[in-house]
């Protein structure tokens, strides 16, 4: 289906061990606008494959894919760190744009709903300010390619909520409330380079309205699942061999795993029918459940969006796909479904669960005019700290 349907506008951390440390947030290396092509302009970082054409949108392609370096997530100590062969890929899907002259179109999978942990990570089911912070760092890429490339950037955000929502007990009214104020946060803040689409443009649901209301989202949300495994899910899909054979798919199912022990004892918690050993189990069958799903969602945004830069919010080889930091931190909590924002009194923006920022006497929570919390700040003598920028990062 076309992707004309857009609206304009997985780090999974662990339940136990060490609380989020605060660190300093780095800036990004200052970019110089491209300055008239010359004709013989050197290799970048020497990851062109040999033999392969050098010319002025190249060196352009090149540039655009170095602004992404300061927003990559950390690689995992786990994982090969295969960029080396990723790059010339990369380059190659930003030249089809640049020597067009048209605006880079890169796409990120995520902001499904916020986690079914209310306990522990988050202050809600609505945006609140980690959105914010996350929706202006991915607005301030944008941005920041515009800075070497004249026609600049845009992020296709395509929620994934009803891929996985009903494996978290999670209603679809959440995810639909979820969605409709992250797309007004991003009007709000003047995120004007975030586009959005949900799974419905993805698969063909005959007799719908163009433009979905709550009910009618709600009422076909089931149908909407249905359709995509049915056209993009593959039945012979051996999920076992996957995780064991692809690296990409296994540290995405290790993450699923990691937040799952965590969620999943508040949704279903251990008990006379639930021994640790079940529990565990269930934690593995959800998990390669979310893998076989992926999978399906996977193809279907390839499908419909074929040119794309693909970006990713899972710990990856950097092979295949450009992984991607949500949030300005050193923290393992870099998407902000999954945690909230601390702001301390220098402005510093930290990430953590709000379990650890409830116990910790420097901050305070804020909420905002209609009383939703929305965040933590630092105490500074008893001064009210206000309206902190965000910087890119």
């Amino acid at each position: 289906m076309s992707p004309s349907r857009t609206e304009i506008g997985s780090e999974e951390p662990t339940f136990a061990g060490p609380k989020a440390k605060v660190a300093s947030v780095q800036e990004a290396p200052k970019l110089e606008p491209v300055q008239e092509p010359c004709l013989t302009p050197a290799p970048v970082d020497g990851i062109l494959d040999e033999g392969q054409q050098y010319d002025v949108h190249t060196h352009t392609s090149e540039r655009i894919l170095s602004v992404l370096k300061p927003y990559l997530l950390a690689k995992s100590p786990d994982a090969h760190d295969l960029w080396v062969r990723g790059a010339p890929k990369f380059i190659s899907v930003i030249r089809n744009f640049v020597e067009k002259g048209q605006v880079v179109q890169m796409c990120l999978p995520a902001f499904p709903w916020k986690s079914a942990n209310k306990v522990y990570k988050v202050l809600g089911t609505l945006p609140d300010k980690a959105e914010e912070v996350s929706l202006k760092r991915l607005n301030d890429l944008c941005e920041a390619i515009g800075d070497v490339y004249n026609p600049g950037a845009e992020l296709l955000i395509i929620s994934d909520g009803l891929v996985y929502n009903d494996l978290f007990t999670i209603p679809d009214r959440d995810v639909w409330e979820y969605g409709e104020a992250l797309r007004a946060l991003a009007v709000e803040t003047k995120c004007t380079h975030i586009r959005f689409t949900r799974l419905r443009d993805l698969i063909d649901v005959p007799g719908l309205p163009e433009k979905l209301d709550e009910v009618t989202y709600i009422a076909n949300a089931t149908n909407f699942r249905r359709a995509l495994l049915n056209k993009f899910s593959k039945p012979d899909l051996d999920v076992p061999k996957e995780i064991a054979e692809n690296e990409d798919t296994r540290l995405t199912y290790c993450g699923y795993k990691r937040f799952l022990e965590n969620d999943l004892r508040y949704i279903f918690p251990l008990g006379k029918n639930r021994s640790v050993n079940k529990y565990r189990k269930d934690v593995k069958y959800v998990a390669q459940q979310m893998i076989s799903r992926g999978h399906a969602f996977a193809g279907a945004v390839k499908h419909n969006f074929p040119d794309y830069l693909r970006l990713s919010i899972h710990h990856s080889t950097g092979e295949h796909k450009v992984s991607i930091s949500l949030l300005p931190t050193s923290t393992s909590y870099t998407t902000p479904w999954h945690c909230c924002v601390a702001i301390l009194a220098d402005g510093t923006i930290i990430s953590g669960p709000k379990g650890d920022f409830e116990e910790d006497p420097r901050l305070e929570l804020v909420r905002d005019e209609d009383g939703r919390p929305t965040h933590f700040r630092e105490r500074v003598n008893e001064a009210v700290v206000e309206n902190v920028s965000v910087e890119r990062t």
